[in-house]
């Protein structure tokens, strides 16, 4: 399983739930506004970035990064430390 952050801004058609329903799909977590936790068998970021390009439009902005790290947060929303903690 490989790790990663994916961040995101919709620009001007913002219709987010299709990227959300995807992101919940692929059991991901949001632990801050646009951006989403996936744990995925993939290790592939262009791989990553190329499947969530179909839930965007071609003027919105998407970044992947994979992280081998644990992540450290001040404040998060609710469930985080748990969907870390059960990653790492």
């Amino acid at each position: 399983m490989a790790l990663f952050v994916v961040s995101y801004d919709l620009n001007k058609t913002k219709n987010y739930q299709p990227l959300w329903d995807e992101m919940e799909r692929l059991g991901g977590h949001k632990p801050v506004e646009s951006v989403y936790l996936l744990s995925l068998t993939t290790d592939s970021t262009e791989a990553v970035r190329d499947h969530l390009q179909g839930f965007v439009d071609d003027d919105d902005y998407l970044i992947v990064v994979k992280f081998t790290e644990k992540p450290r947060f001040v404040k998060a929303k609710a469930g985080t430390k748990d969907w870390i903690n059960r990653h790492f």
